[in-house]
């Protein structure tokens, strides 16, 4: 099969845990665009935090960030599309984790808040994503053209999984709620997700989800890992994320996107 496009979550998947990538990735990445293959870069970060991905090209290529609730043009920085959680929606997931004490973070757009300052929303500042403001009034946000993009809960990884269960049985299709990282839960609009926005992707390029590769290594990277052609997670996946792809690559701290890039794009 040739494959026409392949998608890459970046951390703990494109970039080792150091959030680097690799002097072999970088070259994997654009030994494939240069045969024409097109690199898409899926990615719970905003997309002002996909820099040292970006930076790589000369041409614009398409990027999936906020979990699929928008997706951007790298160079341009062309919106191509974008997709908002329901006011209501996002104001009762915030009180429900505001009776539960759980720190939160909610993005509108490129703007980042919490609703306290403590060492959890502090330390998710601290990724680079962007300035943290306080919500003093949640209704506040209501008046912002960006919409809210995505609310994300950051909890221990066994309180993650808990609320995962607990909210996508509350809320059922109304709210797609997912697990970025063990410490981060995240809830998008249903009409989100990172395999959506690919299948938007693939439509804008003609090209077909049987043509693509997807590598991943969580939750959130299942609906893209569904809709590819040929789906690999790399060796530091969960199992259960492993048991649903077809192949297992190495470790993204041993170049697995690399790996797969030369074994099935550029053999």
């Amino acid at each position: 099969m040739k494959y026409k496009l392949i998608a890459s979550d970046m951390d703990g998947t494109l970039v080792n845990d150091k959030s680097e990538l690799s002097e072999r990735t970088k070259k994997a990445i654009l030994d494939t665009v240069e045969t024409g293959v097109l690199f898409v870069t899926a990615t719970g970060r905003p997309f002002s935090n996909t820099v040292e991905v970006n930076e790589l090209f000369t041409d614009d290529f398409p990027f999936i960030v906020l979990n699929g609730a928008a997706a951007y043009m790298g160079k341009s920085e062309k919106l191509l599309f974008e997709c908002h959680l329901d006011f209501d929606l996002a104001k009762e997931i915030f009180n429900i984790g505001q009776k539960s004490g759980i720190a939160q973070i909610v993005w509108t757009g490129p703007k980042l808040w919490g609703n306290r300052l403590c060492e959890r929303t502090l330390y998710y500042e601290s990724l680079g994503h962007a300035p943290l403001s306080v919500i003093n009034d949640f209704d506040d946000l209501k008046s912002l053209s960006e919409g809210i993009s995505k609310v994300l809960w950051i909890e221990d990884p066994v309180d993650v999984k808990r609320h995962s269960a607990e909210m996508n049985e509350y809320f059922g299709d109304k709210v797609k709620c997912v697990s970025s990282m063990a410490h981060f839960l995240e809830f998008i609009s249903p009409l989100a997700g990172k395999g959506a926005a690919l299948e938007r992707i693939g439509k804008l390029y003609g090209i077909t989800g049987n043509e693509m590769i997807a590598v991943g290594d969580s939750y959130n990277d299942i609906s893209m890992l569904e809709y590819a052609g040929f789906s690999v997670a790399v060796a530091n996946a969960p199992e259960d994320i492993r048991k649903i792809c077809d192949h297992v690559t190495l470790s993204n701290n041993d170049d697995g996107v690399a790996e797969v890039i030369e074994r099935f794009i550029l053999r």
